[in-house]
């Protein structure tokens, strides 16, 4: 039987966010279910004038989401209560990525609100490209497998041999997203966590 040592390893690399994505979800409710489209497509046109006159470029705002479902209400008949169908109810989710430090993004932010019907909106902050600070992650978890096992052999009074194998599958990373939510926001004031970027690796040595 091989004598063998298989040790994961963990590492972590961080990086400062460099874009602000802002992810909103637009819903009312209609009689009927020409209106609610209607009434969610003029929201979304509104959301797209307001995005130009703060300043951005308004094809920036892309369609995430989009739903009209019949919804019901509770109602008293025949002195037993009972669903009634109540018209449509209309959800429609939108995202806009502009970098991080754009001027005006307070002002993007104050516009939207002042919408007629102003989005629920939540603020993330994200790296644009993962690659070097993931690549910084492997090699952390890379050393911290083999401290590891150089670690564990020792305990044991054995010595490692030759790297057998090595297993590895993508991690996501992790990324800090502050929340905001119909209110007003001085951009300025926010200092972002550093996005996490994790990642592991499992290695087997020989033991000698």
């Amino acid at each position: 039987m091989d004598r063998i040592i298989t040790v994961t390893g963990a590492g972590v690399a961080t990086a400062k966010p460099d874009q602000v994505r802002i992810d909103g979800t637009i819903s009312g409710h209609r009689t009927d279910y020409a209106s609610a489209v209607e009434a969610s497509a003029s929201s979304v046109a509104e959301l797209r004038k307001i995005i130009g006159e703060a300043g951005f470029d308004m094809d920036l705002l892309k369609t995430t989401g989009f739903s009209v479902s019949a919804s019901y209400k509770q109602v008293e008949r025949d002195g037993a209560r009972v669903m009634a169908f109540d018209g449509f109810s209309y959800s429609h989710g939108v995202r806009i990525t502009v970098d991080a430090g754009e001027d005006g993004l307070g002002r993007l932010l104050e516009a939207m609100l002042g919408c007629a019907n102003a989005p629920e909106f939540r603020v993330s902050y994200t790296v644009s490209d993962p690659t070097e600070p993931m690549a910084r992650a492997r090699a952390e978890a890379v050393r911290d497998a083999r401290h590891r096992a150089k670690d564990l052999a020792e305990a044991a009074g054995v010595r490692l041999g030759s790297l057998v194998s090595i297993s590895y599958v993508s991690s996501p990373c992790n990324v800090a997203t502050p929340r905001m939510r119909a209110m007003s926001m001085d951009m300025g004031s926010i200092v972002p966590e550093d996005a996490e970027f994790h990642d592991s690796v499992t290695m087997e040595w020989e033991i000698l």
